[in-house]
This record gives structure tokens, C-alpha cells and sequence, in this order.
């Protein structure tokens, strides 16, 4: 009889703790959330500030070109499809933690792409950071004493980002990687939030 309650106990807990799993998965993000970001995002033009590497291996579209957003998809840690100028399609992997959350498919979304025209941000960049930071900027450049937000603009968000401390100064290693050329590596010093110099 011990042996039956035990294995209808184990039963039981198994049973409940599969549940929470599927619970868990389910509240990610709600129906109507998902819904808004498809609305929002999918068939929205947009300009890539990253890389974007397919999953299956198809291609690589790269930073600054111009796309169209066809796809989210909010299972696991969400992938992205977009439609290049010549008509290929690229999923990409967001790399998100779960539990996916609406405010982090966004933030990730505006890493990965511009929603405004270059000329457009060139202006705006103009009244921002004048003239050099602009012109930097647009031409994805950086330069000495560069402001941290603009560096970011101009080479995109980094794949590494390492910080420390030193003397009571905060030192900050950017690091870029390009899949097509794995032993080569871009990398960006900023101190204090200016770019302090970099290396192609």
C-alpha cells in the first residue's frame, strides 16, 4: 500500500511541476502584447545597426542596410525575419532571457535597427552633437573624445561589452565580432564616456 501512495505521490508532483513549466512559458508575453509588437514592428521598414546572422545559416545581412521587417517570433528567445533589398529573407536569433517581456523585445529591436532614414538621423545628430559628430556618425566613424551615446550610433552596439573601475575611473572594453571573418575583431575603448581609441 506504501508503495502505491509513493509512486501515486511522485505522480502527483511530476504532474504539478509539468504544469508550472507549461504555466511559465505561457505568461511570457500576454496575447495582446504580442499582438501590439506585431502591429507595431512587422512590415515596418527599418535600417540594420547590427549584423544580422541567419539561424539556418543562409546569410548575413549587414549594418546599415535597408530592410523590412516580415516576422517576430516570441517562442524561446525570439528571432526576428526581415527581407533585404534583394528580396532574401534572414531570421535572426534575438538572444533573449526568459520570460520574454514586451519592454525587452523592444529594447532588443532598437539595437538591432534604426526606424528612421539616414538623412533624417544625420539632422537630428546635427542639432544633437554638431557638425564632426554628425558627420562622424553618418559616415560610421569614431574619433578621439567622441561622447559614448554617438560612438554607439555610429559602429552599433558591440557584441562584448566588458567595464571596470581603475583609479576611480570607469574603463569600458567594446568588442565586435563578424562571423564571416572569425579571427577578426573590432574593439572600442571608452573612459570616463568618451572614446578614449579603437582598434579595426
Amino acid at each position: 500500500m506504501r508503495t502505491r501512495f509513493s509512486v501515486l505521490a511522485v505522480l502527483i508532483l511530476g504532474v504539478l511541476a509539468g504544469c508550472n513549466v507549461v504555466n511559465r512559458v505561457v505568461k511570457d508575453i500576454p496575447i495582446q502584447e504580442r499582438d501590439k509588437l506585431g502591429e507595431t514592428y512587422i512590415g515596418k521598414e527599418a535600417w540594420t545597426r547590427a549584423l544580422l546572422i541567419d539561424l539556418r545559416g543562409q546569410g548575413v545581412v549587414d549594418r546599415d542596410a535597408k530592410v523590412e521587417i516580415v516576422d517576430l517570433d516570441l517562442h524561446w528567445n525570439g528571432s526576428v525575419t526581415v527581407q533585404s533589398p534583394n528580396r532574401h529573407r534572414i531570421t535572426h536569433n534575438l538572444g533573449l532571457e526568459r520570460p520574454l517581456t514586451m519592454a525587452a523585445v523592444e529594447e532588443k529591436l532598437n539595437k538591432l535597427f534604426w526606424f528612421t532614414k539616414p538623412e533624417y538621423r544625420y539632422r537630428m545628430n546635427l542639432r544633437k552633437y554638431g557638425k564632426k559628430t554628425a558627420k562622424a556618425v553618418f559616415e560610421h566613424q569614431l574619433f578621439k573624445g567622441m561622447q559614448r551615446e554617438a560612438a554607439l550610433e555610429s559602429w552599433g552596439y558591440p557584441d562584448e561589452m566588458k567595464s571596470n573601475e581603475l583609479s576611480g575611473r570607469l574603463e569600458e572594453q567594446w568588442i565586435y565580432k563578424d562571423i564571416r571573418q572569425k579571427n577578426k575583431k573590432r574593439y572600442v575603448y571608452v573612459t570616463e564616456g568618451t572614446v578614449d581609441h579603437w582598434e579595426e
